[in-house]
């Protein structure tokens, strides 16, 4: 008797504890899928190239926002399938097939209406070579579940260890723009 007065006296202590414990924040998971471009400067002329096959995803919880793009580097069209093969020399793209970007904001939580703006540490891994800076990103949320993200910043050749591409001997800038946009659904 004594024995069982303790068991129900400990089984109603633990609950009342895990009662009084909050919940955890619920994860909201972000998916979608958009495009992304560079843009090379040559001395003579200008290139950008298009992959409309970039994919995102992320999820956004207690900790913040964590968020990963990618796209296939044999996505990428300019316009001129030479230009394009070159280039895919050039990034080594069998041996490195992705342009992947992982960025992290502590403490965000996804807006429910409007525009803003937010700079989030990003690791942009390119020829296999992760050069970590900050990259703002525009959010324009739809609604409380579906939202248009655009984003632009320098990237560096020689940081990821591309050897620049030459024209009549002469190369293009180290630094090319990178430029994109993805509609993201949030579901919990």
């Amino acid at each position: 008797m004594v024995c069982r007065r303790f068991v129900s006296t400990v089984v109603l202590a633990v609950a009342a504890l895990v009662a009084s414990v909050p919940a955890a924040a619920q994860a909201t998971e972000l998916s979608g899928n958009g495009s992304v471009e560079y843009h090379l400067v040559h001395k003579f002329h200008k290139v950008t190239g298009v992959s409309k096959a970039m994919v995102v995803r992320g999820t956004v919880d207690a900790g913040g926002l964590k968020v990963m793009a990618r796209a296939s580097v044999s996505t990428f069209d300019s316009g001129n399938n030479n230009r394009d093969e070159h280039m895919m020399e050039t990034v080594e793209g069998t041996k490195y097939p992705w342009v992947n970007v992982r960025a992290a904001l502590p403490d965000y939580k996804l807006p429910t209406s409007g525009t803003s703006k937010i700079t989030v540490q990003a690791s942009v891994e390119l020829h296999g070579v992760a050069v970590n800076h900050p990259i703002d990103i525009t959010v324009e949320a739809k609604d409380a579940s579906h939202f248009h993200i655009s984003f632009e910043f320098p990237e560096s050749l020689t940081a990821h260890k591309i050897e620049r591409p030459s024209l009549m001997f002469v190369a293009v800038d180290d630094v090319i723009t990178i430029r994109g946009q993805a509609d993201l659904a949030a579901k919990s």
